[in-house]
């Protein structure tokens, strides 16, 4: 399935993030509308999100549709909206089997409501599953959901002077149930987080594939993760500080 070694396994994020760019650009090069582009690009989805379970990653959250491409044709729009309710309604059952859990982030109210009615459902029905967790960004935006954040806080202290740490604002961010990204990855080679996870991205590692998101297969998904095995994550350590602590916290030199 993957030529990831044991050594690899042991290095795997935990979380990962995916920026699913470059469905219209796919689809352009190939003669064809967007929505045939998007609708290839849900299939990948399918493989990508088997792939990850399948080697070990239980966190996966995926951008699938931004505030700002509140701005695209309603047609685009409306066909985006249906894509997601036949992906939900078809994987509903392998869901259930494989006991993932789905959330969502975002302005659910944003999405037409037949739209928001499969996500609230597979939602609940999700909930009781715990082997793995599957979070669907839509009608989200970074800025958006910090905004709200300060809000639900000045709210809560209601104006007072109050010390805040990043543990307490956390827990008024949207993805309060998750960790945060160890990787993120971006399809299409475009270099930027368009406005996704900008806080809890503070130290993930960044990964940029040049593949459009349909082409963006098992193979490329793994070299990803092969890639991530080799990073040293310093969370503003020298090399050198990491070195000496991981030599402390071995058993054989205490």
């Amino acid at each position: 399935m993957h030529d990831l070694t044991p050594e690899d396994m042991e290095k795997l994020p935990r979380h990962v993030a995916i920026i699913m760019d470059g469905n219209g650009r796919w689809a352009r090069s190939r003669g064809k509308p967007r929505l045939f582009g998007h609708r290839n690009g849900v299939e990948n989805v399918r493989a990508i999100v088997n792939t990850a379970f399948e080697i070990g990653i239980p966190y996966l959250t995926l951008y699938a549709f931004s505030s700002e491409n509140q701005n695209r044709p309603a047609e685009e729009k409306s066909g985006l909206m249906r894509l997601l309710e036949e992906f939900l309604t078809r994987e509903l059952k392998n869901m259930m089997g494989d006991d993932v859990r789905l959330r969502a982030i975002g302005d659910l109210n944003g999405l037409p409501e037949f739209a928001q009615k499969a996500v609230t459902q597979t939602i609940e029905q999700t909930k009781s599953n715990k082997s793995w967790n599957l979070t669907l960004a839509l009608n989200y935006g970074s800025r958006q959901e910090i905004l709200q954040a300060v809000q639900s806080f000045a709210r809560r202290t209601n104006g007072r002077d109050e010390d805040l740490e990043w543990e307490t604002f956390s827990s008024y961010l949207q993805t309060k149930d998750l960790p945060d990204p160890d990787l993120i990855i971006r399809t299409s080679g475009e270099f930027r987080l368009s406005n996704f996870l900008l806080v809890q991205a503070a130290y993930a590692e960044i990964f940029v594939s040049p593949l459009n998101w349909p082409d963006f297969g098992q193979d490329a998904f793994v070299e990803a993760l092969k890639d991530y095995t080799h990073r040293e994550r310093r969370f503003g350590k020298t090399g050198e500080q990491l070195a000496t602590a991981s030599t402390k916290s071995f058993p054989g030199n205490l």
